[in-house]
């Protein structure tokens, strides 16, 4: 090997370390080379002491990394940056923990953060828990987020509120947009920064697309109290304050100009969901309904009053105008109902009514927790069964054009697609669109050998109907619906019309239930 790195002058000290255990099941020669080819790459783009060593500059050298991988064609790159980013990412644990390089460790873990979500667009699942700062406060605590700490919280209150008393008391306040007042833009600025933090741990200098589009897509509709036609006002009332303090120095301005454009990439799917009140939170609908009857809700004996009202015909659920679907809708197989399954938004909605999980024991299921260059995510689970939930009420609903087993109800039907997609997820880490040959043809020989009469009647048809389905809605391509559909009936697999790469090795369902086993002994 060439000249050596320098960050072997701390080679015997990280291998000492708490953070080299994490790693310690790769071979040494691996973890030699990944943290001199780092150390070397940052000393080519950034030269200069560890001390340098920024967010920037790292988040910088990070996305190159990532970038080429992702841009390679052979499907092993991918997995091969993972496992070098496992590796990098202990070795600047420990550099943070030696204070050798210019970040701490808190501030690293919300760059470790950062770079998740611009390498994985899912956002994030929500676990709901009390925080008090002076108010109630619902914090996500999903456990790959760093820590929620009220010190930060308390921090992004107090500066985003001396960012808009500034702002209101100088030149630039004289050309803001129309129709903005004070109260109005430091409510959105601060519900904005609460819920990106609560959520998704971003402060105001740290905001990403996924924080910026999830707050205002998400509880700037179910909970934010504001007029209808206020929406409107969002974009141009945040743009303006933005320029403004960028113009300060208070945010980079290139930051400044990014949040921008997530703003207003925002806005038309805000203003949409805005104007279904299907979207909105209980405590929004009550406090809404209380204003068009004309309810002082300063007032708390009138407002107390109004709430014993609402609870006495029927609670919540009673001031919604919209359908409310039930087992009678789902038995309906009419034009307007099957019109749905056409509309995500409405079966999404009607997804949650009928999750015949909502608890989601599916997450405490025996799974593999990784498996070549697939690893077993929460959100993932999470998204993954809602897709089959989903699949589940577009069979149900749309039962005419496929065979569903005899006296089978929406009920039934629903779960059991959600628990067969769970299944693959679980054991073998496969989303419907990766199903493989193998794990249809395991699954299939299965049903055969331990099934029989009705039970094995009925899976003969769900399955097969539930790959029709899915190649209908564009989940699946037509050539894997017809090779999976093949497979599970052990007949011979046609011929693809076009070789596709399949990253890592396929595991089949027999195989993953084998490594479950052996993982339970150890």
């Amino acid at each position: 090997m060439a000249k050596t790195s320098r960050i072997m002058a701390f080679w015997d000290s990280f291998q000492n370390s708490s953070e080299y255990k994490i790693i310690n099941n790769y071979p040494q020669w691996l973890v030699q080379e990944t943290v001199q080819y780092f150390d070397k790459m940052m000393a080519k783009i950034y030269p200069g002491s560890f001390r340098t060593w920024n967010e920037d500059k790292l988040l910088d050298v990070l996305y190159a990394m990532f970038d080429q991988a992702a841009a390679d064609a052979d499907s092993d790159t991918e997995q091969i940056f993972w496992i070098s980013f496992d590796i990098i990412s202990e070795l600047l644990r420990y550099l943070a923990d030696t204070n050798k390089i210019g970040i701490n460790k808190r501030n690293l873990e919300e760059m470790f953060v950062e770079f998740q979500e611009y390498t994985d667009a899912d956002d994030p699942d929500e676990e709901i828990k009390e925080m008090y700062t002076g108010e109630l406060r619902h914090v996500s605590t999903d456990s790959w987020l760093p820590e929620w700490k009220e010190y930060i919280a308390v921090n992004i209150e107090r500066y985003t509120r001396e960012w808009v008393d500034a702002y209101a008391e100088s030149s630039d306040w004289h050309s803001r947009p129309n129709g903005i007042d004070k109260a109005f833009i430091s409510m959105i600025l601060s519900n904005l920064a609460k819920w990106a933090y609560d959520d998704y741990r971003k402060t105001p200098k740290s905001w990403t697309k996924t924080a910026i589009t999830g707050v205002m897509t998400g509880q700037f509709v179910s909970d934010l109290s504001t007029e209808p036609e206020s929406y409107k006002l969002i974009a141009p009332a945040l743009s303006h304050f933005l320029t403004y303090i960028a113009k300060q120095g208070w945010l980079n301005e290139k930051r400044a100009s990014d949040y921008k454009r997530f703003i207003a990439a925002a806005v038309p799917d805000m203003i949409q969901l805005s104007r279904d009140q299907d979207n909105f939170s209980p405590l929004k609908l009550i406090a809404m309904k209380m204003h068009e009857d004309g309810v002082d809700i300063t007032d708390e004996k009138a407002v107390q009053a109004y709430i014993t009202k609402v609870n006495q015909n029927g609670g919540i659920d009673s001031l919604y105008d919209d359908y409310e679907a039930d087992d009678s809708t789902l038995d309906m197989p009419t034009e307007e109902v099957r019109e749905i399954t056409k509309h995500p938004e409405q079966l999404r909605r009607l997804a949650e009514i009928y999750d015949p999980d909502p608890e989601q024991n599916y997450l405490n299921s025996d799974h593999l927790p990784e498996f070549e260059n697939r690893r077993w995510r929460k959100k993932t689970a999470i998204a993954v069964h809602a897709q089959g939930v989903q699949a589940g009420l577009r069979l149900w609903l749309n039962r005419q054009d496929y065979k569903l087993p005899k006296n089978w109800n929406a009920v039934r039907v629903v779960q059991n697609v959600s628990a067969f997609v769970d299944l693959h997820y679980a054991q073998a880490l496969l989303k419907p669109t990766e199903w493989p040959v193998p794990s249809f043809r395991d699954f299939g020989e299965w049903a055969r050998s331990k099934q029989s009469g009705e039970h094995l009647a009925a899976t003969n048809q769900l399955i097969p109907s539930l790959l029709a389905e899915l190649t209908d809605d564009g989940t699946l391509t037509r050539e894997q619906g017809k090779q999976l559909t093949a497979a599970f009936f052990g007949k011979a697999i046609p011929k693809s019309s076009k070789l596709k790469k399949v990253k890592g090795k396929v595991i089949s369902l027999k195989q993953a239930r084998k490594l479950l086993k052996n993982k339970k002994h150890h």
